[in-house]
């Protein structure tokens, strides 16, 4: 809690700056910024979806690091789980209660096979998986980006995107007349589902020594190339179920636009979170504020939205870092 607390008062430390440095008032930045996140049930809506967004590819995130895996390709896996969904989805007619489950797994299925080329390379070759998935996730955008500009541009489209789903397949909304559907409540079951395999099964204990003590897991007779390769299929397929729940749920059709980044602040959320699924809940719904009241916070107090873009990516930074640091000195000690 005290460690959260840090975390919050660092970030809000760093946001000011940023913002004085902007010309802008802190004070009134920050209060256009909880106007547009939390101001009334639109906005409080709107934030639960940006929070449902970053939940599934911050879980993602925080399974490869239980294994000892940095999979920074969640937004690769994104993208591809979502352009499953949408493709798939256009050409589906049917009742929603066969569509949407096909949907949501195809897009899980897509983001696994994409994260599985990494975890492929890593368990056969021993290849990092971070050089891996991050240039995945330069060839998933631009993939996506030929497929959806060419053989799959839908022809009434303005812009770059796949054709509509049908209606049917839509995600049902929680609250009628927003964007927040059911993909929330799937999100926080995917979280305590892994909140208990992390503690309360055998697979879970294999990830965790995996990750926190290799030598010794592979002495027990973990298999440590499968645990790679199977972390990292597990963790894109999150990811991948995210994409589809934007599809399904927020966007109903593939949109180039699809993550504007999602899958990178999901990093500083499973950190902040410290791998654990139920704090990961908590900082989703905290970087889900920063993601809603941007766009407020720039419009009311003229505070550029790239400012929280730098509060993010500077949080990504010093939480890897820090971890990495810490990782370093306790193979020192352990050798």
């Amino acid at each position: 809690m005290i460690r959260a607390l840090w975390i919050a008062v660092t970030l809000a430390g760093i946001a000011a700056a940023a913002m004085l440095l902007a010309g802008a008032n802190p004070l009134v930045g920050f209060y256009a910024l909880f106007q547009g996140a939390l101001g009334g049930t639109p906005q409080i809506s709107e934030t639960l979806v940006q929070t449902t967004s970053l939940l599934f590819p911050s879980l993602a995130v925080a399974f490869a690091f239980r294994a000892g895996l940095f999979n920074i390709g969640a937004e690769g896996q994104l993208i591809v789980g979502g352009l499953l969904a949408g493709v798939i989805g256009a050409r589906l007619d049917g009742p929603g209660y066969l569509t949407i489950p096909l949907l949501l797994i195809a897009g899980a299925v897509g983001g696994a096979l994409w994260s599985s080329i990494a975890g492929l390379l890593r368990a056969r070759f021993g290849g990092s998986e971070v050089i891996a998935t991050l240039m995945l996730n330069i060839v998933a955008a631009l993939l996506a980006n030929y497929l959806v500009v060419g053989p799959l541009h839908s022809p009434g489209a303005a812009g770059p995107e796949t054709a509509e789903l049908p209606h049917a397949s839509w995600l049902p909304t929680l609250i009628p007349g927003t964007r927040l559907s059911i993909a929330l409540p799937i999100a926080l079951v995917l979280a305590a589902v892994l909140r208990y395999v992390f503690d309360r099964t055998i697979f879970g204990y294999e990830l965790r020594a995996a990750g926190s003590a290799p030598e010794a897991a592979r002495r027990a007779g973990i298999n440590l190339p499968r645990m790679a390769f199977v972390a990292m299929a597990l963790s894109g397929a999150m990811a991948g179920l995210g994409g589809a729940t934007i599809v399904t749920g927020v966007l109903h059709r593939f949109n180039v636009s699809l993550s504007p980044g999602y899958g990178f602040i999901a990093i500083a959320v499973a950190l902040v979170g410290d791998l654990d699924p139920l704090r990961i809940i908590i900082a989703s719904f905290a970087f889900g504020i920063l993601q809603s009241g941007a766009l407020t916070m720039q419009a009311l107090a003229q505070v550029p939205k790239d400012v929280v873009t730098f509060v993010e990516g500077l949080a990504i930074l010093a939480l890897a870092a820090r971890r990495f640091v810490a990782e370093r000195l306790r193979a020192q000690v352990t050798e």
